[in-house]
């Protein structure tokens, strides 16, 4: 895998879907990523390609993953998230090269070391560590955000371009606040 180290939205959103499958968020459904299958499905619906099919110790060490992200998420202050985000990419073999791609366009990208045989877990460690850098340069610390839902465990990362985002899962979190909300005020309406 290839990272493109200028574009950190795709990488950043990626990571907050991660972090969102954990059962720590999902206290009462569990675990969204159950099996390989699962995991395959979960990033085909965040497109990212990876070539092969996730096995049984992808799944593992992704899960591994992604509650070391939690921890990242989780920073105290951009300083613990930005080390924090060191430790991850220094775990796994990669080096940054200055590619030209097509119409004399150069990008920075991020190669792992490992030619093709570093786990999914390792690539998709540089693809979001890279990412949530970007993002801290980029929108600041405060971009980095706990679900404003009181029933929520989840975390995000907004790079939305307001920057407003309240819900890690606003069609989820985010509905769940306005039904709540809409029926709060039909009653004091005594229309409920």
């Amino acid at each position: 895998m290839q990272v493109v180290l200028d574009d950190y939205v795709h990488g950043a959103a990626f990571a907050t879907e991660l972090v969102n499958t954990s059962p720590k968020v999902w206290v009462v459904a569990g675990d969204r990523l159950t099996d390989p299958c699962s995991l395959q499905s979960f990033l085909n619906d965040n497109h990212v390609n990876t070539g092969d099919l996730p096995e049984k110790r992808d799944l593992e060490q992704v899960r591994s993953l992604r509650e070391k992200l939690r921890e990242v998420l989780d920073a105290p202050s951009a300083a613990v998230l930005v080390d924090l985000t060191h430790d991850l990419l220094s775990a796994v073999p990669h080096h940054i090269e200055l590619v030209e791609l097509d119409n004399d366009e150069w990008r920075w990208l991020a190669i792992t070391d490992l030619a093709g045989a570093g786990s999914l877990a390792e690539e998709l460690a540089i693809f979001v560590g890279y990412a949530l850098l970007g993002t801290v340069r980029t929108l600041g610390f405060e971009r980095f955000r706990s679900c404003a839902s009181p029933t929520c465990n989840g975390v995000f990362v907004d790079v939305s371009r307001g920057g407003r985002r309240r819900y890690c899962m606003p069609e989820l979190c985010g509905n769940r606040i306005n039904v709540a909300n809409h029926r709060q005020r039909k009653q004091a309406h005594g229309t409920g």
